[in-house]
């Protein structure tokens, strides 16, 4: 986006453009394929059948009606094959980032609360496929 003023200076026109928004100011990081929230028949609920840490950063929750989520965390924060918490705020339905909070690690000295970037909805499928190749 584009914002052009026309500056008089001493009868001589000077035309200036500031240009909104600086490319250098960009982060390089990957595209991340999920959502801030999901649709309320894409949420998960308690009680879960499987929570499962694929690596550091990601969880992938399955709950017994079948609906999954994989959750993208902002940092490293949790062990594979380690124990993890889950707390439920307000209600035992994850459909967003703010529904539950996550404290990965449990079982070290300082266990490490998880921040959840973003959310990625999978269908039965996509969730098979997840859990093999993970």
């Amino acid at each position: 986006m584009r914002n052009t003023r026309l500056i008089l200076a001493g009868g001589a026109a000077v035309l200036a453009v500031v240009v909104v928004g600086c490319a250098a100011t960009q982060v390089d990081r990957t595209p991340n394929p999920g959502v801030r929230s999901v649709a309320a028949n894409q949420c998960v609920s308690s009680p879960l059948e499987t929570s499962t840490v694929i690596d550091r950063q990601t969880l992938l929750l399955v709950d017994r009606s079948g609906n999954s989520l994989v959750m993208h965390m902002t940092g490293p924060c949790m062990t594979k094959n380690e124990a993890i918490k889950l707390e439920y705020r307000g209600s035992t339905r994850v459909c967003g980032p703010l529904d539950v909070d996550i404290t990965g690690d449990i079982t070290t000295a300082i266990p490490m609360h998880c921040m959840v970037d973003t959310i990625e909805p999978l269908n039965k499928a996509e969730t098979l496929a997840y859990q093999k190749s993970h």
